[in-house]
């Protein structure tokens, strides 16, 4: 688990117990991810089409599906309790 879940705490014990809570909680945030990791695949599906080239604005667009790649890869980096 990163620190950035427990950071905000001062004590050891309450480090602990919020980890504890978190990891008890895994199996929701198991799912979290498998739901985040559909969105992602939606949105690079998306990328692939032709037609996203024909408005005008399509750079704008794609800057925006990227920020959103950007911050569903963030989250999914916040929820993995492997990593450390």
């Amino acid at each position: 688990m990163i620190t950035a879940w427990t950071k905000h705490l001062k004590t050891e014990e309450d480090k602990d117990k919020f980890e504890k809570s978190i990891r008890s909680a895994k199996h929701i945030l198991e799912r979290l991810t498998e739901i985040l990791t559909e969105a992602e695949n939606d949105l690079n599906n998306s990328e692939i089409s032709s037609r996203n080239y024909d408005t005008p604005n399509w750079d704008y667009k794609q800057a925006h599906v990227n920020g959103q790649k950007s911050t569903l890869r963030t989250i999914k980096r916040l929820i993995n309790l492997d990593k450390e």
